[in-house]
């Protein structure tokens, strides 16, 4: 009985051990489980993280299998830099004001590039400079007027009816052309008028059919020779003579005469007239435009001189063009005397060198935009 005793209780003994195995068993199953459940993420992230440091180090600065560098500035194959504005294969830099095409500062300092081709577009045009003069002029104001023998208002030499009236406003005519025809009323008879001067019907005052008595019919003017009537006021008189050289403007015109006459004051007038006279042949002039007129006092010879229209004002300057092989460049001057035309030139110029003067504003215009646009 104590060997069956014996037996029950190792029976129950193992069967409690059994139990606690496979309870521990599954236990370490789950946990097991449980640590592959939250450590598989974890792995992949940290795989994923370490490919990404990875591929970061190729993209920074690790060269390809061509040899090209990355977006970071770093010589590629054939030693292009990158948009960044470093130098180019052929040693240029790039749009961000560095060296041009041509290995030359696109914005150096007062240099303006423009090729043969743009200047002659742009009309610009340039002279070398050279010794001078520079005139002490007195400056007068007057009008154009036609001569008196130029001018004739037509009319009857008898009164009567006029039965032709050939010629009308605007119409040319010439001395001894019959213009028109009058019946008499003392005779009857009809008689002929003919034109006393050449020139241009400017008025008629008369038709076809009408009396004639003492009015005047038409009036011609000859206007191809003109006056320039200029006032000399009692200040100015003692500089203004008879036989003066007088350069006489109208807005675009300009023609060189001289002082033929001058007349005293009339009709209680405080100012003398001095006259000089135009070739109207050609129709250029108007009668009644305003002059003004420059009337040489004296000239000083000067070792160089430039004309007045290359002068530009930059930055409280007086600067002018000077052409080089590239286009042409900004020089600062210094001037002495000076008249409406020209001025002496004390420094920045050399005789022989050229300089812009007709559309010389285009390259101050030109050179500004290129200031302002390197500066933004």
């Amino acid at each position: 009985m104590n060997h069956s005793i014996s037996n029950h209780f190792f029976v129950r003994r193992l069967a409690m051990l059994m139990t606690l195995l496979f309870s521990i068993s599954v236990q370490a199953s789950a946990e097991h489980q449980h640590e592959d459940k939250h450590s598989e993420p974890n792995h992949s992230r940290h795989e994923t993280q370490h490919a990404t440091h990875g591929n970061k180090d190729a993209e920074h600065g690790h060269e390809d299998e061509h040899g090209h560098e990355d977006e970071h500035g770093h010589e590629d194959e054939h030693g292009h830099e990158d948009e960044q504005g470093h130098e180019d294969e052929h040693g240029h830099e790039d749009e961000h004001g560095h060296e041009d095409e041509h290995g030359h500062d696109e914005h150096e300092e007062g240099q303006v590039h423009i090729s043969i081709e743009q200047i002659a577009v742009s009309g610009i045009v340039a002279h070398s400079a050279q010794a001078g003069e520079i005139k002490k002029v007195l400056t007068l104001y007057g009008r154009t007027i036609v001569p008196e023998q130029n001018t004739s208002d037509v009319r009857a030499r008898f009164a009567g009816l006029i039965t032709q009236l050939n010629v009308g406003v605007g119409e040319k005519v010439q001395a001894g052309q019959v213009i028109a025809e009058i019946e008499s009323n003392a005779s009857l008879k009809r008689y002929s008028i003919k034109a006393p001067i050449s020139g241009v019907v400017v008025s008629r005052n008369a038709n076809i059919g009408e009396l004639a008595t003492d009015n005047v019919l038409l009036s011609i003017v000859d206007n191809s020779q003109l006056w320039a009537e200029y006032q000399v006021f009692p200040s100015q008189k003692s500089r203004v003579s008879i036989g003066q050289k007088l350069s006489v403007e109208s807005e675009q015109l300009s023609v060189t005469s001289a002082i033929e006459y001058l007349l005293n004051p009339m009709n209680n007038e405080a100012y003398l007239r001095a006259r000089a006279p135009i070739d109207n042949s050609e129709g250029s002039w108007t009668v009644g435009a305003f002059l003004s007129g420059e009337v040489t006092l004296s000239k000083h010879n000067v070792d160089l001189a430039i004309d007045n229209r290359a002068l530009q004002v930059m930055e409280n300057q007086q600067v002018i063009f000077v052409k080089n092989d590239e286009g042409f460049e900004k020089r600062v001057v210094t001037l002495g005397k000076k008249d409406r035309q020209m001025s002496e030139l004390l420094s920045g110029l050399a005789v022989g060198e050229e300089y812009a003067i007709e559309n010389s504003f285009l390259l101050k215009a030109d050179l500004e935009k290129s200031s302002a646009a390197h500066v933004h």
